[in-house]
C-alpha cells in the first residue's frame, strides 16, 4: 500500500512531538538508572565479601538476578513524588535497584544471600540462613546488641547521633536465641495517611552467638496500611484482568468457528502454512528465553527439595506456556486473514496474506516498517502524556516493574527480544487483525468494532502495579483506539513493527538511557533496529509486489467447484442479475468468497 507524501509528512510532524513529550515527561526518570556494576562484577564482589568472612564458596550453587525494590518505589511516589523520589534516596542512602546473589546447596538449607549496588558495588544486605537446630551459644541480650551495634558502625556508618533504638526480638529455637535490633534515622516518616502509620529509615542486624548472621542498611520500613490498601487494589486488578480473559477467550472461540466454517477455504489453505511456520519461530524463541532466564529459577529454587525435580516441573510448565502462547494465534490469524479479505471497505493490501502472494521484500513492505517506527514515536508519546496527566491530577502512580527484568539473563537482549516478537505478533493477530474485522462484521460499525478491541485490549493489563488500577486499562485502551483506527487505515504490519519496538524499548531502555556496561546498551540498539535492517534489505532488492494468481493454489476439488460456479455465475448474468447480487447470494449460501471472485473475474 502507497502512503502519500502528506501522510508521511504528518506521521513525522506527530511522531517528532511524541518523542518530544516523551522526552520532557518520561525521560527524566531513567536520570538516576546506574547500572555501573554488571552481573560478573557483582558476583565477584560477593564472593570477595564472603571470602573476607571465611566463607570458602568451592561447592556452592550460585544465582545472580536483578532486582528493583518495587513497593519503596511505589510508596515513594505516592508520598514524596515522582520528582522528589530520587532526591530521598540519595540523601538516605536507599536503593532502588540492587543485584541479589544466592550461594546455595541442594537438600541443605544452609545458604548465602546478598544484596548489592549496582552503582557502588557495596554489600548492603546480608543473610547466612541456617537451620533451626543449628547450635549457637547464648552470649545475653545486651552482648548481643554491642556486637551487632559494632558491626553496624564499622560496617555500614551507623551514627547513634543519627539513629533511634526502634525494636529489638528474640527468638528462642531448640540449641540458640537469634536477637534482632534495628534503628530508625532521626527526622526520617513518611506518613501513609492520617493514623495509618507511615515509612521510616531503618538499619539492623541479627545475632546468633558471636554471628552477625544478617544485616540490612537504609531499608525503607513501609508500614501495614500500604500494603493492605495494595493488595485490594491488585485483587480489583486482578477480577478485571480476568473478565478481559474471558472475552480473549471468547474471540478465540468464534476465531475457531470460523475457521472451521472456511477450513477449505482458498484465504486460509493460502495462509494455513505461514502461520504454522511463524509458531515454529516463536516457540523455538521462548524455549531459548526459557533457558537464557535460568539464574532467576535457580533463585527461586526451595533447597528442601531435589534440583532436577525442581527443574523438571519449570521446564514442563515453560513448554506448557509456550505452545500455548505459540499457537494461539495461529487460528485467529487465519480467520482474520478470511475475514479480512471478505469485509467490504478494508484495503486488501493491509495484511499478510498480501504479502503472502506476492513478496515481503518489496518496498512496500520497508515503507510499512518505516511507518512503524513512527507509530512507535507517537505511542511512547501518548502513554507519557497519559501518565504525566493521571500523576498530575488524578495521583497515579507506577512501579518500575519489567524496566530491568532482563538484567539477570545470561543473554539479556535475548529475553527482550522474546517478549517483543510474542506479544506484538500475538496481540495485534488477536484483537486487531481478528478482534476488530470479526467485530466489526457482526456489529457492522468500525467504530464499535475499533473500541471494544481496545478495551478487551486494554483491560487486560490491569494486573500490572500501576494504580489506581483503573487508569491502567484507560491508558492502554486508549493507545489500543489509535492503534485500531491505523489497522483499518494502514494495515498490519505497521503495528507488528511499532509493538514489537514499544515493548523492547521498555524491556532495555534502562540499558539505552541510563549508565550500563557497553555490550548492554549495544545490544538494546541492536534490538531495536532489527526491523530497520530488514526495511533497508526490503528496499534494495525492491522485488515487485504483483500478487499471484490464488487460482495456482487450488486443489482439484476447488478448480472442480470454480467451473460449477463460472457456469452458475454465467447463468445468473444472463437472467439480468448484476454481480454483486450474484456474489452475495453465493456467499450468503456459503461458497468460499474467495473461489467467488475467481470465478467472477472468469466471466
Amino acid at each position: 500500500m502507497k502512503i502519500s507524501f502528506k501522510e508521511w509528512a504528518l506521521f513525522s510532524v506527530i511522531a517528532a512531538l511524541g518523542l518530544a513529550v516523551w522526552l520532557k515527561c518520561a525521560y527524566p526518570e531513567f536520570s538516576f538508572v546506574d547500572l555501573s556494576i554488571d552481573k560478573k562484577q557483582a558476583l565477584a564482589r560477593a564472593e570477595k565479601y564472603l571470602n573476607g568472612k571465611g566463607v570458602v564458596c568451592r561447592g556452592y550453587l550460585r544465582s545472580v538476578i536483578f532486582l528493583a525494590n518495587d513497593w519503596a518505589d511505589t510508596y515513594l511516589q505516592k508520598t514524596v513524588g515522582p520528582e522528589n523520589e530520587e532526591k530521598f534516596l540519595r540523601e538516605h542512602g536507599g536503593e532502588l535497584f540492587f543485584w541479589r546473589v544466592r550461594f546455595f546447596r541442594q537438600l541443605q538449607k544452609e545458604e548465602y544471600t546478598l544484596e548489592i549496588s549496582p552503582k557502588s558495588g557495596d554489600v548492603f544486605f546480608f543473610e547466612h540462613r541456617i537451620d533451626d537446630i543449628e547450635s549457637r551459644p547464648d552470649n545475653g541480650k545486651e552482648n548481643a546488641r554491642a556486637i551487632a551495634e559494632d558491626f553496624l558502625k564499622t560496617n555500614c556508618g551507623l551514627n547513634p547521633r543519627d539513629y533511634d533504638f526502634n525494636e529489638e526480638k528474640a527468638k528462642k529455637l531448640d540449641n540458640r536465641v537469634d536477637y534482632s535490633f534495628s534503628w530508625e534515622k532521626k527526622g526520617v516518616y513518611l506518613p501513609w495517611g492520617q493514623n495509618e502509620g507511615g515509612a521510616k529509615v531503618i538499619i539492623g542486624a541479627v545475632v546468633s552467638g558471636d554471628e552477625v548472621r544478617s544485616f540490612y542498611r537504609n531499608i525503607l520500613d513501609i508500614p501495614e496500611k500500604f500494603y493492605r490498601y495494595l493488595d485490594r487494589q491488585l485483587a480489583v486488578g486482578e477480577y478485571v484482568f480476568n473478565f478481559s480473559y474471558i472475552m480473549f477467550i471468547a474471540l478465540v472461540v468464534m476465531a475457531i468457528i470460523h475457521t472451521i466454517t472456511r477450513l477449505s477455504g482458498i484465504v486460509i489453505a493460502t495462509s494455513r502454512k505461514w502461520f504454522i511456520y511463524l509458531a515454529f519461530f516463536l516457540a523455538a524463541v521462548n524455549i531459548a528465553a526459557a533457558f537464557n532466564n535460568l539464574q532467576a529459577v535457580f533463585s527461586n529454587y526451595s533447597t528442601s527439595v531435589s534440583l532436577s525435580s525442581y527443574l523438571g516441573i519449570y521446564f514442563l510448565r515453560s513448554l506448557m506456556n509456550v505452545l500455548f502462547i505459540s499457537v494461539i494465534f495461529i487460528i485467529p490469524g487465519m480467520a482474520g486473514e478470511s475475514l479480512h479479505q471478505d469485509a467490504p471497505g478494508l484495503r486488501q493490501g493491509n495484511t499478510f496474506f498480501y504479502f503472502i502472494r506476492s513478496t515481503f521484500w518489496g518496498r512496500g513492505m520497508a515503507g510499512n516498517i518505516a511507518l512503524g517506527y513512527l507509530i512507535f514515536l507517537i505511542m511512547i508519546g501518548l502513554q507519557a502524556g497519559l501518565f504525566f496527566i493521571g500523576q498530575k491530577y488524578f495521583g497515579v502512580w507506577k512501579q518500575w516493574l519489567k524496566l530491568t527484568q532482563f538484567s539477570s539473563a545470561y543473554i539479556p537482549f535475548l529475553s527482550a527480544l522474546a517478549i517483543g516478537l510474542t506479544a506484538s505478533f500475538t496481540e495485534e493477530i488477536v484483537f486487531r487483525l481478528f478482534g476488530i474485522t470479526w467485530l466489526r462484521k457482526y456489529l457492522r460499525s468500525t467504530l464499535i468494532a475499533v473500541c471494544v478491541s481496545a478495551a478487551i485490549w486494554g483491560f487486560g493489563h490491569t494486573q500490572y502495579a500501576i494504580f489506581p488500577v483503573w487508569f491502567r486499562g484507560i491508558e492502554v485502551t486508549l493507545i489500543g483506539l489509535f492503534l485500531g483506527f491505523i489497522f483499518i487505515k494502514y494495515g498490519l504490519i505497521p503495528l507488528i513493527v511499532a509493538h514489537y519496538l514499544f515493548d523492547v524499548f521498555w524491556a532495555a531502555a534502562a540499558y539505552i538511557l541510563g549508565k550500563s556496561p557497553g555490550y548492554l546498551f549495544w545490544g538494546s540498539l541492536t534490538l531495536m533496529l532489527i526491523p530497520l535492517g530488514f526495511a533497508v534489505i526490503a528496499y534494495l532488492l525492491n522485488r515487485p509486489e504483483k500478487a499471484q494468481e490464488i487460482r495456482l493454489a487450488l486443489n482439484a476439488n476447488q478448480r472442480y467447484n470454480l467451473t460449477v460456479l463460472a457456469v452458475f455465475i454465467s447463468r445468473k448474468k444472463e437472467q439480468g442479475m448484476e454481480l454483486r447480487q450474484i456474489e452475495a447470494e453465493l456467499v450468503g449460501h456459503g461458497w468460499d468468497p474467495g473461489l467467488v471472485e475467481i470465478a467472477m473475474s472468469q466471466i
